[in-house]
């Protein structure tokens, strides 16, 4: 069996809410052979669209004529053989790629990927669901909107606020995230988990005034309060809160995960099987992850694809905590061909080979490529801040 063509397909996926989320195109990668077996991966990076389908045209060279199943060897010609090793961009062109070749081993092998690797730890999957509240900040629509995810099986939320924040204490945000904060708890009671996402906003020490808020409403995790690359506020952060510190969604390559866990800046790991170069490093990443006694959550607000693929993962690994879900509750749900059911906070896996999914072709011809929107954020000044 050999490769034969690299395919992109961009789907439109415009996220519902307030201006204060991402739209994207979703990016889904398929790999052909010339036995007529396909696999599935996806490679969205929102509003970078085009620059991993040019990777992905960069890679081909290499893949082109080789044996599908030789994935560990493709994935290491694929970062290695063109000098530049490249940083996210790369790493989700390369995920792509790497994502379809384990769903055409599982295709040949007539197994779901998660039995390749050693088979399933556990028997259904937690989920916890990010999206949901659209970003708003008015309590009787995140009152509304809770309600609403709860009724759809969830009962672990996770949220964040698109605010631009001045450096070492914002007075006014603060109050903020304070409100939004009860409010969620309030309305979900205390018994289902609550996430907070600063989406690298803060410098370390307003991260860690967000942090004391959160921690009187019992979050699970602090997700991001510094820039991924910020290991010395990571730390900092990590080393002054009641609360576990998770990152990890911006990173490709296995020692930029290995430093997060050496310099003890979290303590739940979040590799985005899309971006980290795909499966088989996310696997590496989790393994590493478990010999520092640090969980993975792995990232996961695109389609149902990622998801699907991350809960391969899931299932295999012994220091699974949760899965990310982006709240769907339109088309984009049936964008695959075996939607994702949420029930009491749990989902489960089908036997299928592969993935055990493939596209719905005509949900995605019904949703034609747009054009991405990411918000940006200034303050009061006119300087920028982090989306």
């Amino acid at each position: 069996m050999k490769i034969t063509r690299i395919e992109s397909l961009f789907v439109g996926a415009q996220t519902p809410g307030i201006g204060l989320l991402s739209n994207r195109n979703y990016h889904f990668v398929r790999v052909h052979t010339d036995e007529g077996i396909s696999g599935l991966g996806e490679a969205t990076l929102e509003s970078h669209d085009h620059a991993v389908a040019g990777v992905l045209k960069d890679l081909e060279c290499l893949v082109i004529g080789e044996d599908p199943t030789r994935i560990e060897y493709l994935t290491q010609k694929m970062i290695r053989q063109l000098f530049w090793k490249g940083g996210v961009i790369k790493g989700s062109a390369i995920a792509g790629i790497e994502l379809a070749l384990w769903d055409i081993l599982g295709k040949v092998s007539n197994l779901p990927v998660y039995k390749l690797i050693g088979g399933a730890c556990r028997d259904r999957i937690r989920v916890y669901v990010n999206g949901w509240s659209g970003g708003s900040l008015d309590p009787s629509v995140i009152r509304e909107k809770a309600h609403v995810a709860m009724s759809a099986g969830y009962d672990a939320f996770k949220f964040s606020l698109a605010l631009p924040v001045w450096a070492l204490n914002d007075p006014i945000n603060l109050r903020k995230i304070e409100k939004v904060a009860a409010t969620i708890r309030d309305t979900i009671g205390p018994d289902a988990l609550l996430m907070y996402d600063g989406h690298g906003r803060y410098d370390a020490d307003f991260a860690i005034r967000v942090g004391r808020i959160l921690e009187e409403f019992d979050f699970t995790f602090f997700e991001e309060p510094c820039q991924p690359e910020d290991e010395e506020g990571l730390a900092k952060v990590a080393s002054r809160l009641d609360l576990p510190v998770a990152t990890g969604e911006r990173l490709s390559f296995l020692p930029e995960f290995k430093r997060l866990l050496t310099r003890n800046c979290a303590s739940v790991i979040q590799p985005d099987l899309g971006h980290c170069c795909g499966f088989g490093t996310a696997l590496k990443v989790s393994h590493l992850a478990e010999s520092f006694n640090a969980f993975i959550a792995p990232h996961g607000p695109m389609s149902p694809v990622i998801t699907t693929i991350s809960l391969h993962l899931d299932a295999a690994v012994p220091n699974f905590l949760i899965q990310e879900r982006l709240f769907l509750n339109d088309w984009r749900n049936d964008v695959i061909t075996e939607p994702i059911q949420v029930k009491d906070g749990y989902v489960t896996l089908n036997d299928k080979p592969g993935w055990g999914i493939e596209l719905d072709e005509e949900v995605c011809k019904a949703h034609p490529e747009i054009t991405p929107y990411t918000p940006q954020l200034t303050r009061l000044d006119g300087a920028i801040g982090d989306w």
